[in-house]
C-alpha cells in the first residue's frame, strides 16, 4: 500500500507524526484503486500495462465502486471493481462483458509451480541466508512490501500468473492473521521443504497480547528478533482513542507497521526511532508488528500507549 501523509512535529526528543482523517480516507481509496488495477493487469496478462482509475465513492448500501481503463498493446479495455463496506475485500471484478474472478484463476498457473492448484501448500526456498523474500501487495516488484518470508516458510497457494519472464503467485502466510500477498514463484517449491531454515526453529512470526496494568494506559515490551523474524503485538482499543508507539532498536533493519482491526494499514512500515501518535478510527484489535529486515539479530524496546 502507498505511504501515508503525515502532519509532523519535531520536538527535541523525537518526531511525532499525526495521521489526519483525510489521509486515512485517502489511504483506503488508494488501496482499492491499486488492487483493482492489479486485478486488471493480472486478468489481461500484462503486469506493466498502464491503467487509469476512478474512485466512484460509496454506494447507498455502503459498498464501494471503482472504474478503470487498461491500455494494452493494440487496444484498451474498461473494467470495474466492487468492494465491501470495509474497503478491504474486493467482491466483484467486471471485465470483457462479464464478472470475472478477481486476480488470476488457478488454472493459469505455469512455470515452477506448474500443476499446482489453489490451496496447495508450498515452501519458500532459494533465499540467501542473510536475506528474506519480500511479500508484495501485487504481482510485481513495483507493488509495496506487505510482509517477509525466510527459507523453509510454508505458504498456501491461492493462484499463480505467468508474465513473459516470470511467474507470480498469490499466497496466504501461515501466521495468526493469515495475511495474503504476492511472491515470485521461483522461490516456491511444492511439497515439503528441500532446504531447511537457516534461522532459528522458533516461528518466524509470533503474537503477543498487550495488557496494561490496572490504572495505567501504557506498557513497555522488549525482545530480540532474528533476521526475517517479526513479533505482532495485539492491542484492543476503541475508535477515537489516541495511540502512541515508540520503537527503539539495538541493531540495523528494525521497522514496524500498524494494522487496523479490519487488517487495513493504519501505518505502513517505518524505521525504528520514528514515533507514531494518532487517533484511531476503528474499534477492536489493532496489530503493531515489529519486523527485522536486517542481516543479524536485533534487540528492541517497544513502548505502547492508548488513552
Amino acid at each position: 500500500m502507498p505511504r501515508l501523509a503525515f502532519l509532523c512535529h519535531l520536538p527535541p526528543a523525537a518526531a511525532f507524526c499525526v495521521l489526519s482523517a483525510a489521509a486515512l480516507h485517502a489511504q483506503a481509496a488508494r488501496y482499492m484503486l491499486d488492487q483493482c488495477a492489479a486485478a486488471a493487469q493480472t486478468h489481461f496478462q500484462d503486469l506493466e500495462a498502464r491503467t487509469e482509475m476512478q474512485d466512484n465513492g460509496r454506494r447507498t448500501d455502503g459498498t464501494y465502486a471503482i472504474n478503470g481503463r487498461i491500455f494494452l498493446e493494440t487496444r484498451f479495455e474498461d473494467f470495474a471493481c466492487s468492494w465491501d463496506a470495509s474497503g478491504v475485500h474486493m467482491t466483484e471484478f467486471f471485465a470483457q462483458g462479464a464478472y470475472q474472478t478477481p486476480f488470476a484463476p488457478e488454472h493459469r498457473a505455469k512455470g515452477p509451480v506448474s500443476g499446482g492448484h489453489g490451496g496447495q501448500v508450498l515452501t519458500v526456498t532459494g533465499v540467501a541466508s542473510n536475506d528474506v523474500l519480500n511479500v508484495r501487495s501485487g504481482p510485481s516488484t513495483h507493488h509495496g512490501i506487505v510482509g517477509a518470508l525466510s527459507n523453509g516458510s510454508a505458504v498456501r497457494n491461492l493462484g499463480c500468473f505467468r508474465k513473459v519472464s516470470s511467474t507470480w503467485c498469490r499466497i496466504q502466510m501461515m501466521d495468526d492473521m493469515r495475511s495474503q500477498g504476492w511472491v515470485n514463484a521461483r522461490y516456491l517449491t511444492p511439497g515439503s521443504a528441500v532446504q531447511q531454515p537457516s534461522r532459528p526453529t522458533e516461528p518466524q512470526t509470533r503474537t503477543v497480547r498487550v495488557r496494561f496494568a490496572v490504572g495505567t494506559t501504557g506498557a513497555v515490551y522488549s525482545g530480540k528478533l532474528e533476521p526475517g523474524g517479526s513479533l505482532r503485538y495485539v492491542l484492543g482499543a476503541l475508535n477515537r482513542q489516541t495511540l502512541v508507539v515508540r520503537l527503539n532498536g539495538y541493531g540495523s533493519g528494525l521497522s514496524y507497521q500498524i494494522l487496523n482491526p479490519d487488517r487495513s494499514f493504519l501505518l505502513d512500515q517505518v524505521p525504528s526511532g520514528q514515533d507514531y501518535r494518532g487517533e484511531l478510527w476503528q474499534s477492536g484489535d489493532h496489530v503493531i508488528e515489529v519486523i527485522n529486515r536486517g542481516g543479524s539479530a536485533a534487540e528492541f524496546s517497544l513502548s505502547l500507549e492508548a488513552y
